[in-house]
């Protein structure tokens, strides 16, 4: 020996052993994923006339805990009441000047968790009590049974 040291060496099989181990595990992890689905319902709500809505006003739809907001810029903007953190559905509060400095157009109003106390400007911005805003699901705008363009709301697990 000449004073060099060398590695041990590793069994030939251990690469092809550990591929297939490998392999058995994911494909597992997929069978797995297949027989447990996520349980995710998506449903479109009919708000009603797109141009039904007015610009800086709050529209409720109670029994779905969702609002829709007309933005000063023309557009809608669909708000979902539900509250995951809490467990519990926002109120609109219209005449709360709690909002006033987080509005467009400085316009009283909040959504308020009326378990956590936690507070929302009228376009889902957080205000106090949350650091996260409400979620916006998508409106896709299609002819309605009337012939006349709705406003149909994304809802995630009614």
């Amino acid at each position: 020996m000449d004073g060099v040291r060398r590695a041990p060496r590793l069994p030939s099989r251990l690469g092809p052993v550990a591929l297939l181990l490998s392999s058995m595990f994911f494909i597992g992890v997929v069978i797995w994923g297949w027989a447990n689905p996520a349980e995710i319902a998506v449903e479109y709500y009919d708000a009603g006339r797109a141009n039904s809505f007015t610009i800086g006003q709050v529209t409720a739809f109670p029994e779905r805990d969702l609002y829709v907001v007309g933005m000063q810029d023309g557009r809608l903007r669909a708000i979902d009441g539900r509250v995951e953190a809490s467990g519990c559905t926002v109120d609109w509060r219209p005449a709360d000047d709690r909002g006033r400095l987080y509005n467009p157009g400085g316009a009283p109003g909040v959504f308020e968790d009326p378990c956590s106390g936690a507070l929302w400007s009228m376009v889902a911005n957080a205000i106090e009590g949350s650091d996260e805003p409400l979620r916006t699901p998508h409106i896709d705008y299609r002819t309605g049974a009337d012939g006349t363009t709705h406003a149909f709301i994304e809802h995630v697990n009614p």
